[in-house]
């Protein structure tokens, strides 16, 4: 079996490969920087003086580790792991993609093993297959320390983000120094946001048999939010869990018509793969407080009148959300259902009956029963409540207790 040479002794061309790369720097070096700028596009977007400076810099620092592995025969120690972590650290901080960084190590991988084999010969097949072996373990290790130093920095980065932008929604919708936690957290604030209360379905997933509901949730959120996020940027703020929540989007550009609202709505439903019902207003920073309560409460109204799916405004519910606002005059009004409670089929048809647009026959249908009992149990709603849904001058009475009713009993 043939005995591997130590490091400083693998020569090629008639000289030792540490020797070659030190020799020739200065040559690999810019050999290195003009090749990762040809191959690698992101690197063309860096200004001249970091491309000159501190790209520079690791470059000649990671050659001469290299060499130097070699020249001790050993593998690249915590110091010089330190400086290319710290490189990748760098890196991460200005958001410069982590794919692009490796590609350029290995670039450089590949102008290291040119420069030190430029001169060899067929007596020297046995010191270049190690050289070889020498520079992809090279590259592993290096890979290894970048992209540990890189994702370490993106995590404590993003959960910097994530506590600063939790701050500012909880200073947005509790009231506080909103200008000054945005400056603080660096965040430049929209003139306005669209606020939108939303309620969630269940994803098919979160009932499959042997799935983690919890996973469930998290990609179905995780899908939701990404839609927002695609067309409003790092800018969206959200309080959500997997039935629904607070969101709020900067409101700018093509967002600013109303019409994009009701379709980024669909489009978020159907990313996430679940029924949408939201309510949304826009409102400026110092009124996201009043705003989000309000959406809160439009979106309780559209739960209590079961409205279908879909994004809603307080101007599409106005008659609904101001029946049900809390007083003596709401209070009374549910009171008049109150004989109906000991008769659920009677609340049930009559709400079926007022939903159907007083179609008595279309509300058969759905109960599965005949016309005639229809109206069988809405006579014996007037006889309980002495207001008669079948009369047309009964019908704003009886539509204005409901919607009271509901108000006080509201629906999970």
């Amino acid at each position: 079996m043939t005995e591997h040479k130590s490091g400083a002794d693998l020569a090629l061309g008639g000289q030792r490969v540490h020797e070659r790369l030190a020799l020739r720097e200065p040559e690999l070096v810019t050999r290195v920087l003009t090749r990762i700028q040809a191959e690698v596009a992101d690197y063309r977007r860096l200004p001249v003086e970091e491309l000159a400076g501190d790209i520079a810099r690791i470059t000649r620092q990671a050659v001469r580790a290299f060499a130097r592995s070699l020249r001790e025969d050993r593998l690249l120690n915590e110091a010089e792991l330190r400086q290319i972590g710290a490189s990748a650290v760098r890196r991460a901080e200005e958001g410069f993609p982590l794919e692009a960084v490796l590609t350029a190590y290995h670039v450089g991988a590949r102008e290291i093993l040119a420069v030190g084999s430029a001169d060899a010969g067929r007596a020297d097949v046995a010191d270049l297959l190690d050289v070889a072996d020498r520079v992809l373990g090279f590259v592993g290790t290096v890979t290894g320390a970048v992209t540990r130093a890189y994702l370490e920095e993106l995590r404590t980065k993003v959960g910097q983000e994530h506590t600063a932008r939790r701050t500012l929604l909880s200073v947005l919708v509790d009231g506080g120094p909103v200008d000054v936690v945005a400056r603080s957290a660096g965040i430049t604030l929209p003139t306005r946001y669209l606020v939108l209360s939303v309620e969630l379905g269940p994803h098919a997933d979160e009932a499959s048999p042997g799935v983690d509901t919890e996973i469930a949730v998290r990609r179905k959120l995780r899908r939701f939010l990404a839609a927002f996020e695609r067309c409003c940027g790092d800018g969206v703020l959200a309080s959500l869990d997997g039935t629904g929540g607070l969101v709020l989007l900067p409101l700018t550009g093509r967002l600013s018509a109303v019409p994009e609202w009701h379709a980024l709505a669909e489009a978020a439903g159907r990313a996430a793969g679940v029924d949408v019902l939201a309510a949304a207003e826009p409102a400026e920073p110092p009124e996201v407080r009043e705003v989000a309560a309000r959406t809160g409460e439009v979106l309780d109204v559209l739960r209590w009148f079961g409205r279908p799916p879909g994004l809603y405004r307080l101007d599409d519910v106005l008659v609904e959300y101001q029946l049900t606002r809390p007083g003596a005059a709401r209070d009374r009004l549910a009171a008049v259902l109150a004989p109906l409670d000991a008769h659920p089929e009677l609340t049930e048809t009559l709400s079926t009956y007022l939903e159907l647009d007083t179609n008595r026959r279309r509300t058969a249908a759905t109960l599965h029963v005949h016309p005639n009992t229809v109206d069988y149990r809405l006579r014996r709603v007037r006889d309980l409540t002495g207001i008669d849904p079948l009369h047309p001058a009964g019908l704003p009475r009886i539509v204005a207790a409901l919607a009271a009713r509901r108000a006080n009993v509201p629906r999970g």
